[in-house]
């Protein structure tokens, strides 16, 4: 399994209709790709927001990532802003 990830910082005042958009443009897309196993949003202290998707495989991640990187450039629109950005394979334990 291999994992790719997003850490953002989200103003509150955004994160309701960040989400929502995300629901209705991103989600839906991500769900379809071809080795997708699952996401997980993970929200921190503060104004932090870390996102997750699973992978199938490196080859499934890396086939989806200009539209992940098409989805970033929209959350920069928005407002929302990149604190950091990576992937790795997943060990199960």
């Amino acid at each position: 399994m291999y994992a790719t990830y997003v850490m953002r910082e989200v103003q509150p005042a955004m994160r309701s209709g960040i989400l929502a958009k995300a629901a209705k443009e991103f989600w839906p897309l991500l769900q379809k790709a071809p080795g997708f196993r699952g996401f997980f949003l993970v929200e921190g202290p503060g104004q932090q927001a870390l996102g997750i998707a699973f992978w199938e495989s490196r080859e499934d991640a890396e086939a989806f990532r200009a539209t992940a990187d098409a989805w970033q450039s929209t959350l920069d629109i928005l407002g929302s802003t990149m604190i950091g950005r990576g992937y790795g394979d997943v060990t199960e334990i």
